[in-house]
Protein backbone atom coordinates (compact mmCIF):
# COMPACT_ATOMS: atom_id res chain seq x y z
CA UNK A 1 0.00 0.00 0.00
CA UNK A 2 1.32 3.42 -0.97
CA UNK A 3 1.90 6.22 1.57
CA UNK A 4 -0.84 8.34 0.01
CA UNK A 5 -3.37 5.55 0.55
CA UNK A 6 -2.26 5.16 4.17
CA UNK A 7 -2.66 8.89 4.73
CA UNK A 8 -6.17 8.68 3.29
CA UNK A 9 -7.00 5.73 5.57
CA UNK A 10 -5.73 7.65 8.61
CA UNK A 11 -7.87 10.65 7.79
CA UNK A 12 -10.97 8.50 7.29
CA UNK A 13 -10.38 6.65 10.56
CA UNK A 14 -9.76 9.84 12.54
CA UNK A 15 -13.02 11.17 11.13
CA UNK A 16 -14.83 8.00 12.25
CA UNK A 17 -13.21 8.29 15.67
CA UNK A 18 -14.33 11.89 16.12
CA UNK A 19 -17.86 11.07 14.95
CA UNK A 20 -18.14 7.81 16.90
CA UNK A 21 -18.85 5.88 13.68
CA UNK A 22 -17.34 3.00 11.72
CA UNK A 23 -17.72 1.22 8.37
CA UNK A 24 -21.14 -0.43 8.26
CA UNK A 25 -23.33 -2.74 6.19
CA UNK A 26 -26.73 -1.70 4.91
CA UNK A 27 -28.57 -4.07 7.23
CA UNK A 28 -28.29 -6.55 10.07
CA UNK A 29 -27.67 -10.15 8.93
CA UNK A 30 -28.58 -13.48 10.49
CA UNK A 31 -26.58 -16.69 10.14
CA UNK A 32 -28.56 -19.94 10.57
CA UNK A 33 -27.11 -22.36 13.12
CA UNK A 34 -26.99 -25.20 10.57
CA UNK A 35 -24.15 -23.60 8.64
CA UNK A 36 -21.88 -24.30 11.62
CA UNK A 37 -23.25 -27.77 12.39
CA UNK A 38 -24.33 -29.66 9.27
CA UNK A 39 -21.86 -32.50 8.38
CA UNK A 40 -22.78 -32.51 4.67
CA UNK A 41 -22.29 -28.77 4.33
CA UNK A 42 -19.00 -29.11 6.22
CA UNK A 43 -17.70 -31.69 3.73
CA UNK A 44 -19.02 -29.72 0.75
CA UNK A 45 -17.16 -26.64 2.01
CA UNK A 46 -13.96 -28.61 2.51
CA UNK A 47 -14.05 -29.75 -1.09
CA UNK A 48 -15.30 -26.60 -2.81
CA UNK A 49 -13.54 -23.93 -0.75
CA UNK A 50 -10.32 -25.74 0.18
CA UNK A 51 -9.49 -28.74 -2.03
CA UNK A 52 -10.28 -26.89 -5.28
CA UNK A 53 -9.34 -23.32 -4.37
CA UNK A 54 -5.89 -21.74 -3.91
CA UNK A 55 -4.77 -21.83 -0.25
CA UNK A 56 -2.09 -19.65 1.32
CA UNK A 57 0.47 -22.07 2.74
CA UNK A 58 3.14 -19.60 3.77
CA UNK A 59 5.34 -16.70 2.79
CA UNK A 60 8.17 -16.88 0.27
CA UNK A 61 10.69 -16.32 3.03
CA UNK A 62 9.63 -19.56 4.75
CA UNK A 63 11.68 -21.70 2.35
CA UNK A 64 15.17 -21.03 1.03
CA UNK A 65 16.77 -22.92 -1.85
CA UNK A 66 17.45 -26.52 -0.87
CA UNK A 67 14.85 -26.54 1.91
CA UNK A 68 11.50 -28.22 2.55
CA UNK A 69 8.53 -27.72 4.89
CA UNK A 70 5.47 -29.84 5.62
CA UNK A 71 1.92 -29.07 6.70
CA UNK A 72 -1.61 -30.35 6.36
CA UNK A 73 -4.13 -28.42 4.27
CA UNK A 74 -7.77 -29.33 4.92
CA UNK A 75 -6.72 -32.90 5.75
CA UNK A 76 -4.25 -33.27 2.86
CA UNK A 77 -0.58 -33.84 3.84
CA UNK A 78 1.43 -31.34 1.81
CA UNK A 79 5.18 -31.10 1.17
CA UNK A 80 6.62 -27.73 0.14
CA UNK A 81 10.10 -27.48 -1.38
CA UNK A 82 12.39 -24.99 -3.04
CA UNK A 83 14.90 -26.61 -5.36
CA UNK A 84 18.53 -25.52 -5.78
CA UNK A 85 17.53 -23.15 -8.56
CA UNK A 86 15.08 -21.41 -6.21
CA UNK A 87 11.86 -22.71 -7.76
CA UNK A 88 8.94 -23.40 -5.43
CA UNK A 89 7.14 -26.77 -5.60
CA UNK A 90 4.32 -28.51 -3.75
CA UNK A 91 3.59 -32.24 -3.53
CA UNK A 92 1.41 -34.71 -1.76
CA UNK A 93 3.58 -35.75 1.18
CA UNK A 94 3.32 -39.44 0.38
CA UNK A 95 5.82 -42.00 -0.88
CA UNK A 96 4.75 -43.64 -4.15
CA UNK A 97 5.57 -47.06 -2.68
CA UNK A 98 3.38 -47.48 0.42
CA UNK A 99 2.09 -43.94 0.89
CA UNK A 100 3.68 -42.80 4.14
CA UNK A 101 5.08 -39.28 4.56
CA UNK A 102 8.53 -38.79 3.06
CA UNK A 103 9.31 -35.79 5.27
CA UNK A 104 8.37 -34.32 8.65
CA UNK A 105 8.68 -30.76 9.91
CA UNK A 106 11.17 -28.65 8.00
CA UNK A 107 14.83 -28.71 7.07
CA UNK A 108 17.50 -28.69 4.39
CA UNK A 109 18.15 -31.73 2.20
CA UNK A 110 19.37 -32.81 -1.22
CA UNK A 111 17.19 -35.91 -1.07
CA UNK A 112 14.00 -36.75 0.79
CA UNK A 113 14.21 -40.36 1.92
CA UNK A 114 11.12 -42.30 2.93
CA UNK A 115 11.67 -43.65 6.46
CA UNK A 116 9.80 -46.87 5.75
CA UNK A 117 11.69 -48.41 2.82
CA UNK A 118 14.22 -45.73 1.81
CA UNK A 119 12.75 -44.70 -1.52
CA UNK A 120 14.25 -41.27 -2.21
CA UNK A 121 13.17 -38.16 -4.09
CA UNK A 122 14.84 -34.91 -5.06
CA UNK A 123 13.37 -31.48 -4.28
CA UNK A 124 11.68 -31.40 -7.68
CA UNK A 125 9.77 -34.52 -6.67
CA UNK A 126 11.58 -36.94 -8.98
CA UNK A 127 12.08 -40.51 -7.79
CA UNK A 128 15.86 -40.94 -7.69
CA UNK A 129 16.41 -44.07 -5.62
CA UNK A 130 14.66 -47.38 -4.89
CA UNK A 131 16.12 -49.72 -2.29
CA UNK A 132 16.41 -53.30 -3.62
CA UNK A 133 15.07 -52.09 -6.95
CA UNK A 134 15.27 -55.51 -8.72
CA UNK A 135 12.49 -56.84 -6.47
CA UNK A 136 10.08 -54.46 -8.19
CA UNK A 137 10.98 -55.38 -11.74
CA UNK A 138 10.98 -52.49 -14.18
CA UNK A 139 10.07 -49.25 -12.40
CA UNK A 140 9.52 -46.21 -14.60
CA UNK A 141 10.94 -43.50 -12.36
CA UNK A 142 9.62 -40.80 -14.66
CA UNK A 143 6.03 -41.55 -13.65
CA UNK A 144 6.61 -42.55 -10.03
CA UNK A 145 7.80 -39.29 -8.57
CA UNK A 146 5.93 -37.48 -5.83
CA UNK A 147 2.40 -36.45 -6.77
CA UNK A 148 2.65 -32.77 -7.68
CA UNK A 149 0.09 -30.25 -6.47
CA UNK A 150 -0.69 -27.03 -8.35
CA UNK A 151 1.36 -24.25 -6.77
CA UNK A 152 2.30 -20.64 -7.34
CA UNK A 153 4.41 -17.93 -5.74
CA UNK A 154 3.03 -14.43 -5.91
CA UNK A 155 3.67 -11.15 -4.02
CA UNK A 156 5.97 -12.89 -1.52
CA UNK A 157 3.34 -15.53 -0.71
CA UNK A 158 3.02 -19.26 -1.41
CA UNK A 159 -0.21 -20.76 -2.77
CA UNK A 160 -1.26 -24.38 -3.29
CA UNK A 161 -4.38 -26.11 -4.57
CA UNK A 162 -4.35 -29.39 -2.59
CA UNK A 163 -5.78 -31.49 -5.45
CA UNK A 164 -3.57 -32.89 -8.25
CA UNK A 165 -4.40 -31.87 -11.79
CA UNK A 166 -6.29 -28.71 -10.91
CA UNK A 167 -5.40 -25.36 -12.42
CA UNK A 168 -4.24 -22.50 -10.22
CA UNK A 169 -4.90 -18.85 -10.99
CA UNK A 170 -3.78 -16.76 -8.03
CA UNK A 171 -4.27 -13.46 -9.85
CA UNK A 172 -7.92 -14.31 -10.45
CA UNK A 173 -8.52 -15.45 -6.88
CA UNK A 174 -6.90 -12.31 -5.44
CA UNK A 175 -8.92 -10.09 -7.79
CA UNK A 176 -7.66 -6.49 -7.43
CA UNK A 177 -5.91 -7.17 -4.12
CA UNK A 178 -2.68 -8.34 -5.78
CA UNK A 179 -1.07 -4.94 -6.46
CA UNK A 180 -1.77 -3.80 -2.90
CA UNK A 181 -0.07 -6.88 -1.45
CA UNK A 182 2.85 -6.41 -3.83
CA UNK A 183 3.47 -2.91 -2.41
CA UNK A 184 4.39 -4.39 0.99
CA UNK A 185 7.42 -6.30 -0.38
CA UNK A 186 6.77 -9.39 1.73
CA UNK A 187 9.83 -11.00 0.14
CA UNK A 188 11.92 -9.03 2.66
CA UNK A 189 10.27 -10.58 5.74
CA UNK A 190 12.00 -12.85 8.25
CA UNK A 191 10.14 -15.79 9.80
CA UNK A 192 9.95 -15.59 13.59
CA UNK A 193 7.98 -18.69 14.58
CA UNK A 194 4.91 -20.74 13.77
CA UNK A 195 2.34 -22.54 15.90
CA UNK A 196 -0.49 -24.95 15.16
CA UNK A 197 -3.41 -26.12 17.27
CA UNK A 198 -6.71 -27.97 17.03
CA UNK A 199 -9.71 -25.80 17.89
CA UNK A 200 -13.16 -26.95 19.07
CA UNK A 201 -14.89 -24.64 16.65
CA UNK A 202 -16.33 -24.68 13.17
CA UNK A 203 -13.74 -23.08 10.91
CA UNK A 204 -16.14 -20.29 9.87
CA UNK A 205 -17.06 -19.42 13.43
CA UNK A 206 -13.36 -19.31 14.32
CA UNK A 207 -12.66 -17.08 11.33
CA UNK A 208 -15.45 -14.72 12.32
CA UNK A 209 -13.61 -13.87 15.55
CA UNK A 210 -11.09 -11.90 13.50
CA UNK A 211 -13.58 -10.28 11.12
CA UNK A 212 -14.79 -7.42 13.32
CA UNK A 213 -13.32 -4.73 15.57
CA UNK A 214 -16.45 -4.50 17.72
CA UNK A 215 -15.09 -6.93 20.34
CA UNK A 216 -11.58 -5.56 20.71
CA UNK A 217 -12.24 -3.06 23.50
CA UNK A 218 -14.20 -5.62 25.50
CA UNK A 219 -12.81 -9.13 25.06
CA UNK A 220 -9.23 -7.85 24.75
CA UNK A 221 -9.47 -4.99 27.25
CA UNK A 222 -6.47 -6.30 29.21
CA UNK A 223 -4.34 -7.42 26.24
CA UNK A 224 -4.37 -5.70 22.85
CA UNK A 225 -7.48 -3.61 23.42
CA UNK A 226 -5.61 -0.51 24.67
CA UNK A 227 -3.52 -0.45 21.47
CA UNK A 228 -6.62 -0.10 19.27
CA UNK A 229 -9.62 2.18 18.99
CA UNK A 230 -12.38 -0.41 19.23
CA UNK A 231 -15.42 -0.52 16.92
CA UNK A 232 -13.69 1.96 14.59
CA UNK A 233 -12.50 0.66 11.23
CA UNK A 234 -12.57 0.75 7.47
CA UNK A 235 -13.71 -2.10 5.25
CA UNK A 236 -13.06 -2.92 1.60
CA UNK A 237 -13.78 -5.97 -0.57
CA UNK A 238 -11.51 -7.35 -3.30
CA UNK A 239 -13.60 -10.00 -5.02
CA UNK A 240 -14.11 -12.62 -2.31
CA UNK A 241 -11.22 -11.19 -0.26
CA UNK A 242 -11.38 -8.24 2.10
CA UNK A 243 -9.39 -5.79 4.17
CA UNK A 244 -10.25 -4.19 7.49
CA UNK A 245 -8.15 -1.25 8.69
CA UNK A 246 -7.74 -0.45 12.39
CA UNK A 247 -6.18 2.58 14.08
CA UNK A 248 -4.24 3.12 17.30
CA UNK A 249 -5.25 5.74 19.92
CA UNK A 250 -1.85 7.41 19.46
CA UNK A 251 -2.97 8.51 15.99
CA UNK A 252 -5.13 11.19 17.63
CA UNK A 253 -1.94 13.12 18.32
CA UNK A 254 -1.47 13.57 14.56
CA UNK A 255 -4.32 16.08 14.48
CA UNK A 256 -1.91 18.72 15.83
CA UNK A 257 0.96 17.70 13.53
CA UNK A 258 1.71 18.70 9.94
CA UNK A 259 0.65 15.98 7.51
CA UNK A 260 4.08 15.78 5.88
CA UNK A 261 5.43 14.70 9.28
CA UNK A 262 3.01 11.80 9.65
CA UNK A 263 4.29 8.24 9.76
CA UNK A 264 0.97 6.57 8.88
CA UNK A 265 2.15 2.95 9.00
CA UNK A 266 3.03 3.40 12.69
CA UNK A 267 -0.65 3.95 13.53
CA UNK A 268 -2.44 1.52 11.23
CA UNK A 269 -3.11 -2.18 11.15
CA UNK A 270 -4.29 -3.86 7.95
CA UNK A 271 -6.26 -7.05 8.50
CA UNK A 272 -6.76 -9.06 5.33
CA UNK A 273 -8.80 -12.16 4.65
CA UNK A 274 -7.47 -14.05 1.64
CA UNK A 275 -10.39 -16.25 0.72
CA UNK A 276 -11.39 -18.62 2.07
CA UNK A 277 -9.60 -18.65 5.41
CA UNK A 278 -6.13 -17.14 5.39
CA UNK A 279 -5.66 -14.10 7.60
CA UNK A 280 -2.88 -11.60 7.06
CA UNK A 281 -2.28 -8.90 9.67
CA UNK A 282 0.16 -6.23 8.48
CA UNK A 283 1.58 -3.58 10.79
CA UNK A 284 4.83 -1.68 11.25
CA UNK A 285 5.71 -4.00 14.14
CA UNK A 286 5.16 -7.36 12.44
CA UNK A 287 3.24 -9.43 9.93
CA UNK A 288 1.11 -12.36 11.11
CA UNK A 289 -0.22 -15.07 8.82
CA UNK A 290 -3.02 -17.40 9.93
CA UNK A 291 -5.14 -20.11 8.34
CA UNK A 292 -8.12 -22.07 9.63
CA UNK A 293 -8.85 -25.40 7.95
CA UNK A 294 -11.98 -27.48 8.47
CA UNK A 295 -11.34 -30.37 10.86
CA UNK A 296 -12.78 -33.90 10.66
CA UNK A 297 -16.12 -32.75 12.13
CA UNK A 298 -18.13 -29.52 11.80
CA UNK A 299 -17.16 -28.56 15.36
CA UNK A 300 -13.39 -28.76 14.87
CA UNK A 301 -10.80 -26.85 12.88
CA UNK A 302 -7.03 -26.67 12.50
CA UNK A 303 -5.34 -23.34 13.22
CA UNK A 304 -1.95 -22.20 11.89
CA UNK A 305 -0.25 -19.05 13.15
CA UNK A 306 3.05 -17.63 11.91
CA UNK A 307 4.66 -14.26 12.56
CA UNK A 308 7.34 -12.35 10.67
CA UNK A 309 9.73 -9.50 11.35
CA UNK A 310 10.47 -6.72 8.88
CA UNK A 311 14.07 -6.64 10.18
CA UNK A 312 16.74 -9.39 10.26
CA UNK A 313 16.84 -11.17 13.61
CA UNK A 314 19.87 -11.54 15.84
CA UNK A 315 19.79 -13.43 19.15
CA UNK A 316 18.45 -10.46 21.09
CA UNK A 317 15.78 -9.34 18.63
CA UNK A 318 14.71 -12.93 17.97
CA UNK A 319 13.97 -13.48 21.64
CA UNK A 320 11.74 -10.42 21.72
CA UNK A 321 10.03 -11.34 18.46
CA UNK A 322 9.34 -14.87 19.68
CA UNK A 323 7.83 -13.50 22.89
CA UNK A 324 5.52 -11.28 20.82
CA UNK A 325 4.62 -14.27 18.65
CA UNK A 326 3.60 -16.25 21.74
CA UNK A 327 1.72 -13.29 23.18
CA UNK A 328 -0.39 -12.84 20.04
CA UNK A 329 -0.97 -16.56 19.56
CA UNK A 330 -2.14 -16.88 23.14
CA UNK A 331 -4.56 -13.97 22.79
CA UNK A 332 -6.32 -15.82 20.00
CA UNK A 333 -6.00 -19.21 21.73
CA UNK A 334 -7.07 -18.06 25.20
CA UNK A 335 -9.47 -15.19 24.48
CA UNK A 336 -11.02 -15.38 21.00
CA UNK A 337 -11.39 -19.12 20.46
CA UNK A 338 -12.59 -20.15 23.94
CA UNK A 339 -15.28 -17.45 23.80
CA UNK A 340 -16.46 -18.55 20.36
CA UNK A 341 -16.28 -22.22 21.42
CA UNK A 342 -19.08 -21.48 23.89
CA UNK A 343 -21.14 -20.30 20.92
CA UNK A 344 -20.41 -23.60 19.16
CA UNK A 345 -21.72 -25.50 22.21
CA UNK A 346 -24.85 -23.35 22.31
CA UNK A 347 -25.52 -23.89 18.61
CA UNK A 348 -25.04 -27.65 19.01
CA UNK A 349 -27.71 -27.68 21.72
CA UNK A 350 -30.31 -26.93 19.06
CA UNK A 351 -31.90 -24.16 21.13
CA UNK A 352 -30.41 -21.11 19.39
CA UNK A 353 -31.59 -21.03 15.75
CA UNK A 354 -29.36 -18.26 14.42
CA UNK A 355 -26.63 -15.72 15.13
CA UNK A 356 -26.99 -11.99 14.51
CA UNK A 357 -24.37 -9.95 12.66
CA UNK A 358 -24.54 -6.21 13.22
CA UNK A 359 -24.18 -3.47 10.64
CA UNK A 360 -20.82 -2.69 12.27
CA UNK A 361 -19.59 -6.19 11.30
CA UNK A 362 -19.68 -5.97 7.47
CA UNK A 363 -16.80 -8.40 6.91
CA UNK A 364 -18.68 -11.28 8.55
CA UNK A 365 -21.85 -10.77 6.53
CA UNK A 366 -19.98 -10.40 3.24
CA UNK A 367 -17.60 -13.33 3.71
CA UNK A 368 -20.49 -15.69 4.45
CA UNK A 369 -22.16 -14.55 1.24
CA UNK A 370 -18.91 -15.33 -0.55
CA UNK A 371 -18.77 -18.82 0.98
CA UNK A 372 -22.32 -19.43 -0.20
CA UNK A 373 -21.61 -18.18 -3.72
CA UNK A 374 -18.57 -20.39 -4.27
CA UNK A 375 -20.25 -23.40 -2.67
CA UNK A 376 -23.42 -22.98 -4.77
CA UNK A 377 -21.34 -22.70 -7.96
CA UNK A 378 -19.37 -25.85 -7.10
CA UNK A 379 -22.50 -27.87 -6.31
CA UNK A 380 -24.21 -26.67 -9.49
CA UNK A 381 -21.22 -27.83 -11.51
CA UNK A 382 -21.56 -31.31 -10.00
CA UNK A 383 -25.27 -31.48 -10.81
Amino acid sequence: MQRSEMIGALKDLLHHDAAGTTAMSESVTSLPADRFLDPQRHEDERRALFLHYPQVVGMSTDIDAGQYRTQTVAGVPVLLTRDREGEFHAFLNACRHRGTAVAEGCGKARRLVCPWHAWSYDLRGALVGVAHAPTFGEIDKSVNGLVELPSAERHGMLFVVPTPGESIDVDASLADLGPELADFNFETLHLVAERTSTVDLNWKLANDTGFELYHVAYLHKDSVGPANIGNTGLYRQYGYNHRMTAISPAARELLTTAEDQWQPFDHLQFIYNIFPSAGLVVSAQLVALTRLDPGPTPGTSEFRFSSYSWQPLDDTSRAGAEMLNEFLFNIVASEDFPTAAKTQVTLASGILPELLVGRNEPAIANVHRSYDAVLASALAAID
